[in-house]
């Protein structure tokens, strides 16, 4: 009865409407009607939560950017190798005129190497550069994308946790891809087996969770070494739904989705295995990692406890994550939580998992962090693009694009170049070695950025060498085969001088010398810089 009355109600209605129409409204009514709809400039329109995850992504660029003010000898490093792969194929043997020459080379990562030269060889350096810094940036797009229902707050929280880390590899390097590809990763695996879903809808995505995963490591591991990180993180994933099933929390999975990210997991340790032209050497290679002497070269290899500002952050993105998850334990939240314990833990062990941190954050957010209305001003966004905008425009007028200033001089790199010793290596930093192997592919450099090719007792003398800590540096001078130094540092140049070296060039940077017994003859020339 009481719908027959509301109908009948809503039929009065709409008589009493109709009988109130006059024809001039009626002529309204049609001439709209029968307008065409309007055109849009673009196929779709973009809501307040996609432009802020786009304007976060721009300003992380602009920084990104501005920040890499001076080129690192890794960038020459993959300019160097790429351009003998693009010439040559890929080589077993060490290429480069250095102590390592003729040694197997486990060049892991060539195909970032390839990469790199042929987008210099595009677009340039500079170009190369801001491509670096949105390959930087993309990434938290897509975390920030997995946490756009938990509120503004949070999105903002997961960026500002996520930025810091970058300043590890904010020069344009191969681990750049690690990041990127490890970011996909913690997205497939949040869409796939952590976020409770329907069974139905969970079928689906586990249809092609597992085939992307296995792809995804199959590029990765021609890219970087850091898809062991990937593998962890699938180990720690797995371990974490065990738990959670051996616990008999609410939350937690059937065997049968497990069992299936388990056999993801070893299926993606036979594909990195498989996938690459070193086969099984390629755990030889991450095992030649393990050198304690390639501290001396790279600081990113070093743990955070050397670093205030590394602790710093680490302290507060640790207890971000422990209040996150005391306010939400009893949710069942257990495998996020274990996954940012240990990224946590490993960025401690060495500054270059500080990368890891942010995007590990992101499953604990996704999962634990309860869902919220979003609600974004206007002049959040509006305050976000000019930020990216004055960043950039900051980078445009007065930063730059980035320069070399530390691999000491220009000047005196070019004519150790043109005056190389008569016989031995010129020794070096690794940084400095990379740019001389790009501009001359056939410079004697002693070393060069692959720290992990070279003997622990080879890198220790060279930078003992080179930091003026040896009273007597002759015996290492012969050991290691070397002709001549480029030094920075002024007991290293007085003590190299006080042995046998004669000072050939030097600016205010540092010297170019040269041991009397391997100077260059009266009629011999210098090899041309290339």
């Amino acid at each position: 009865m009481a719908s027959r009355r509301s109908s009948q109600l809503s039929y009065s209605r709409a008589v009493v409407h109709f009988s109130l129409a006059t024809p001039e409204r009626l002529a309204m009514v049609v001439v709209r009607s029968s307008e065409p709809p309007k055109m849009r400039l673009f196929p779709f329109s973009l809501g307040r939560t996609q432009t802020m995850i786009g304007a976060l992504t721009l300003l992380t660029a602009a920084l990104m950017l501005s920040f890499d003010g001076t080129r690192d000898g890794d960038l020459y490093l993959q300019l160097a190798s790429g351009r003998f792969i693009a010439t040559h194929g890929l080589s077993a043997v060490d290429p480069f005129q250095t102590i390592a020459h003729g040694e197997p080379w486990l060049n892991q990562q060539w195909l970032a190497e390839l990469l790199v030269y042929r987008v210099v060889g595009w677009i340039g350096i500079t170009g190369l550069t801001i491509a670096y810094a949105a390959l930087l940036a993309i990434p938290m797009a897509l975390l920030l994308w997995l946490c756009r229902r938990k509120g503004i707050a949070m999105m903002l929280a997961l960026a500002a946790l996520y930025c810091p880390g970058l300043w590890v590899i904010v020069h344009p390097r191969a681990a750049g891809f690690t990041l990127f590809a490890f970011s996909l990763l913690v997205s497939i695996v949040v869409v796939a087996w952590l976020r409770p879903r329907s069974p139905s809808l969970a079928t689906q995505r586990l249809r092609w969770a597992a085939p992307g995963t296995l792809l995804l490591f199959a590029l990765w591991v021609n890219l970087h070494g850091g898809f062991l990180a990937g593998l962890l993180l699938l180990v720690l994933i797995v371990a974490g739904l065990a738990l959670e099933r051996r616990l008999g929390l609410p939350t937690a999975l059937g065997g049968r989705r497990i069992l299936l990210l388990a056999l993801t997991a070893v299926l993606a340790t036979l594909t990195a295995t498989v996938a690459t032209p070193l086969g099984g050497s390629i755990w030889s290679y991450l095992l030649s990692f393990r050198n304690p002497a390639i501290s001396l070269a790279s600081s990113e290899w070093r743990p955070a406890f050397q670093s205030p500002l590394a602790i710093a952050y680490l302290a507060v993105a640790g207890a971000f994550a422990v209040c996150l998850w005391w306010k939400s334990r009893h949710s069942g939240a257990l495998t996020p939580a274990l996954v940012t314990a240990c990224f946590l833990l490993l960025g401690l062990v060495a500054l270059r998992n500080i990368i890891f941190v942010g995007p590990a954050i992101a499953p604990l957010i996704a999962t634990a962090a309860p869902d919220r209305e979003m609600r974004i001003p206007r002049w959040l966004i509006a305050l976000a693009l000019a930020a990216a905008a004055l960043v950039a425009m900051i980078w445009i007028t007065t930063v730059g694009p980035a320069r070399n200033e530390r691999l000491l001089s220009p000047r005196l790199v070019e004519y150790a170049l043109r005056h190389p010793p008569r016989s031995g290596h010129i020794a070096t930093y690794a940084g400095v070695g990379s740019y001389m192997l790009w501009r001359s592919p056939r410079a004697p450099v002693e070393l060069d950025g692959w720290l992990e090719h070279f003997s622990a007792a080879e890198l220790r003398g060279t930078y003992a060498l080179l930091d003026g800590r040896l009273t007597n540096p002759m015996p290492y001078v012969r050991r290691l085969r070397i002709g001549a130094v480029i030094a920075d540092r002024h007991r290293a140049i007085e003590a190299l001088r006080m042995h046998g070296f004669g000072l050939e060039f030097r600016t205010p940077a540092g010297a170019y010398l040269v041991r009397r017994s391997a100077a260059r003859r009266g009629g011999r020339g210098g090899r041309a810089a290339r």
